[in-house]
């Protein structure tokens, strides 16, 4: 078939070939009912033959095998003589070759059963035809020689075939030897890729190609040798990388696990810093409240030592009136000395006059002597009572020089209270602001704190994935130490590893 061809355009190109026209066809459905008469006899005769011949006859297992096979090719016949070429015909034509090359039936029993058929059915078909009386004779020597025709086109194309498929079993004898060759120098260049391979599965990067190969393997045995050889530098370098990074690794997982230590210390710190803060804050807070609960005690002290100032100033005023009525009443009680004198002397005169007058002036004599004696008590009573105003206006002068002093005192005190008070404002304020300041250092030594612990956390995490690291790179120098490189056993490339983890 040509390529891209489909089976019934090929189908339909072969009829044209053969001039298969409609007249053909319509003549081949209305030779069926002679095809299918004498389809039995000929496909008698053919498979006597197939079971005559050795090489035909093991195609069949027994006579029942025969009997259906007859019957398949009966059907095949019957269809063909109906004209139609269509999908049922290809798809019949194509189960049947298939059946045959499977089972290795050869050209030459197509050809020579085909031969058989055509004899069976050319005598049938003209016997048929040209049979009558006086024609019987000529029908059969027509038949036999157009048999005989056919036969011989047949024996010559099964020669041709042959002859074909001979030259063509060369041509494969040939590439078949070819191809052995090839296949000798495949394996032999497998066998030494294989033997290099299998080296390089043992971990020896210098397992390379050294036996020589056929012309087209060299490019093969080049690029095998020259990746060997790259795949050996790239693991020197890996090697070293492995070695220098077991070093960094430990170098960044000793300082990981130090600053781990620093920052728990610095967590604990902090924490201890928050709560100490904590607690100056809590006693800048009470500070505060007790600052300003002073302050207004001060506030009310400032109140009441103004009222106070004011009552000594009222005492004073007091005092003043005290010292008036006591100088008034000292004047009263000299009026009244002078008096008791004035009686005393008076009383003296009428004793005197008494006397002089005898007895006629003894009562007068004994009151004047009761008055004298009055008047000596009112002098008396009068003197103690002027000693009692003097002593009670020094009294006085005192208690108004002491009150002035409190007065003094007072308002020297409420000007300090007033300046306590001013000052008590200036500390509650500062000690307000210290307290809201003391609050934020703490907002922010809590945020420190969180930050920190988070840090901390970080670190242990990065000290976990550089332990996984380092485990990692540990393992790798254990792999790496399996291949040996630049002619440097796994030994030794082992004790480089332990060596640079230790």
């Amino acid at each position: 078939m040509k390529p891209h061809a489909t089976p019934e355009s090929e189908i339909a190109r072969k009829l044209k070939f053969l001039g298969m026209d409609e007249p053909q066809l319509a003549a081949l459905r209305a030779a069926k009912p002679m095809i299918e008469s004498s389809l039995g006899l000929a496909l008698d005769r053919f498979y006597a033959r197939v079971s005559a011949n050795p090489e035909t006859a093991r195609h069949f297992r027994d006579a029942a095998h025969i009997d259906h096979a007859k019957h398949k090719q009966m059907d095949h016949w019957s269809l063909i003589a109906t004209g139609k070429f269509d999908q049922d015909y290809i798809d019949g034509v194509t189960r049947i070759g298939k059946i045959h090359a499977k089972l290795g039936v050869e050209p030459q029993w197509y050809i020579g059963g085909y031969s058989l058929i055509m004899e069976e059915l050319v005598k049938t078909i003209i016997e048929t035809e040209l049979g009558g009386f006086g024609r019987g004779r000529k029908a059969t020597k027509t038949a036999a020689s157009i048999a005989a025709v056919l036969k011989a086109a047949m024996l010559d194309m099964d020669y041709s075939i042959s002859v074909y498929l001979d030259a063509l079993y060369q041509e494969r004898a040939k590439a078949e030897a070819e191809q052995a060759r090839l296949k000798a120098e495949q394996d032999k260049a497998l066998a030494a890729l294989e033997q290099a391979l299998t080296g390089l599965s043992e971990g020896d990067l210098g397992s390379t190609i050294s036996e020589p190969l056929a012309p087209e393997f060299d490019q093969l045995k080049l690029n095998y040798n020259s990746s060997v050889a790259k795949l050996n530098d790239v693991f020197i370098d890996i090697v070293a990388s492995i070695n220098q990074s077991n070093s960094d690794t430990r170098e960044v997982s000793a300082a990981t696990a130090d600053m781990a230590r620093r920052t728990e210390k610095q967590a604990a710190a902090l924490e201890e810093t928050a709560a100490a803060i904590e607690q100056i804050s809590t006693v800048a807070r009470q500070s505060a409240e007790r600052t300003n609960e002073a302050r207004q005690v001060v506030d009310k002290t400032a109140e009441q030592a103004a009222h106070s100032g004011e009552t000594v100033t009222e005492a004073i005023a007091a005092m003043g009136k005290i010292e008036g009525s006591s100088k008034k009443i000292t004047q009263i009680i000299s009026v009244i000395d002078e008096i008791s004198f004035q009686t005393n002397l008076l009383a003296l005169n009428a004793g005197v006059e008494a006397a002089r007058a005898g007895d006629a002036g003894l009562g007068f004599a004994v009151v004047a002597r009761e008055v004298r004696e009055l008047a000596q008590r009112s002098a008396s009573a009068a003197k103690e009572i002027k000693q009692l105003i003097e002593t009670s206006f020094n009294d006085v002068l005192t208690g108004v020089s002491l009150v002035n002093k409190t007065g003094a005192a007072l308002t020297s005190i409420g000007g300090q209270v007033r300046v306590i008070s001013e000052h008590f404002v200036s500390i509650s304020q500062s000690a307000q602001e210290q307290s809201l300041g003391i609050s934020e250092i703490n907002t922010a030594v809590s945020s420190m704190d969180q930050i920190t612990q988070q840090n901390a956390a970080m670190v242990e995490q990065t000290n976990a994935a550089t332990q996984n690291l380092l485990g990692i790179n540990q393992t790798l120098a254990g792999l790496a130490a399996r291949f040996t490189v630049s002619g440097k056993g796994s030994h030794a490339m082992a004790q480089d590893r332990f060596a640079s983890v230790a």
